[in-house]
């Protein structure tokens, strides 16, 4: 998958809004791995319409622990250093009531997330993990 997938991908999710279990941090970068891997990171995470207590049932369920960081480190790759444009980065959420991080895609100098209303670039200094 060349630079060009990724650009258009982010461009896809320009303008919609934040929508947890529909349209969020996890449904943003699984989208992108599955794009670019054939599969999704996190296709058995299921949690629509679910509570913030039952969302930290269902990662649980899902990889046997609610913390994000040790979730990716036994499913994924993880990146030492700078990270490569593509990878699924994670920062410190702006809503910790959710989940503890924000889920992003590595994107060159910044990462891209979801914001409120529409995707937000963020400077890769505020990056505490990424994942191939």
């Amino acid at each position: 998958m060349g630079q060009n997938s990724l650009i258009a991908y982010v461009r896809a999710q320009r303008g919609r809004r934040f929508q947890l279990g529909v349209h969020d941090c996890f449904t943003f970068t699984n989208g992108w791995w599955r794009i670019k891997h054939g599969a999704g990171f996190a296709d058995d995470l299921r949690y629509d319409g679910l509570s913030v207590d039952q969302l930290s049932n269902a990662l649980i369920e899902a990889y046997g622990t609610d913390d994000v960081h040790t979730a990716f480190d036994r499913t994924l790759t993880r990146c030492e250093g700078y990270p490569p444009r593509g990878a699924v980065v994670v920062m410190p959420s702006a809503k910790p009531d959710y989940i503890s991080v924000a889920l992003g895609i590595a994107y060159g100098t910044r990462a891209v997330f979801l914001g409120p209303r529409d995707v937000v670039y963020v400077d890769m200094t505020q990056i505490t993990g990424a994942w191939v």
